[in-house]
C-alpha cells in the first residue's frame, strides 16, 4: 500500500519546490564567487536528474514513483539511489518490489529512535538477468538483530530473493534480487 497517492499537482509542486531549491542554492553560490561549489552543485542536480530518468525507465513506474517521492514524505532517513547503465532484465513484476520496499523501508522507519540525517542507499543492477538492488545502511538502530531478522523474512518469497551481507556496529549490507 502506497504512503500517498500523488496528484499530478501535488507532485509538480514537490518537485518544482525540489528544483527552486537546488537553483537557489546555486545561484547563492555564484553570488559569493564560489564558481567550483557551483558547478559542483549544478552536477549534483544533473546526476540526480539522469537517475530519475533511468530509475523510470526500468519500467516499474509504481517502484520509481516510490523512491522518487520517498523524502517528500515525512521518514526518520533519506533515501538515495543510483541506477547502472544498461540494465537489461527480465520483467519485474511492480507491485512485488513495491509492496517489498514499503515493507523495507517501514522496518527501518522503525527502528531508528530519531531523525537524525540517516541515509540508506539502493543501488539498481543487473544480476543474471534479474533485477538486483544492493542496499546499504550506515546509521544508529536499535533492536538491530529483531530488524534482521525480519528482513530476512522479507527475503523468503519465491520472487523476492537475496541475503543480508554484511553486519558491522552501525552498518548493514544486502543484495535483493527480483
Amino acid at each position: 500500500m502506497k504512503e500517498k497517492d500523488w496528484t499530478v499537482i501535488e507532485a509538480l509542486r514537490h518537485a518544482r519546490h525540489d528544483w527552486m531549491n537546488d537553483m537557489q542554492l546555486v545561484k547563492g553560490l555564484l553570488a559569493l564567487n564560489k564558481i567550483d561549489e557551483a558547478a559542483r552543485a549544478a552536477d549534483h542536480i544533473i546526476v540526480k536528474a539522469v537517475q530519475e530518468s533511468k530509475l523510470c525507465n526500468l519500467g516499474m513506474p509504481g517502484m520509481a514513483e516510490m523512491f522518487i517521492t520517498f523524502n517528500w514524505e515525512k521518514h526518520k532517513f533519506f533515501l538515495e539511489f543510483e541506477i547502472e547503465d544498461e540494465i537489461i532484465i527480465e520483467k519485474v513484476d511492480d507491485e512485488v518490489a513495491v509492496r517489498f520496499f514499503q515493507a523495507l523501508f517501514s522496518l527501518f522507519d522503525r527502528h531508528i529512535s530519531d531523525y537524525s540525517g540517516q541515509y540508506l542507499y539502493a543501488g539498481f543492477g543487473e544480476k543474471d538477468g534479474r533485477l538486483m538492488v544492493r542496499i546499504e545502511w550506515d546509521g544508529e538502530l536499535f533492536g538491530k538483530s529483531l530488524l534482521i531478522e525480519r528482513i530476512e523474512k522479507l527475503l523468503q518469497p519465491d520472487s523476492v530473493s537475496g541475503r543480508v551481507m554484511k553486519l558491522g556496529d552501525q552498518d548493514i549490507l544486502m543484495e535483493v534480487n527480483f
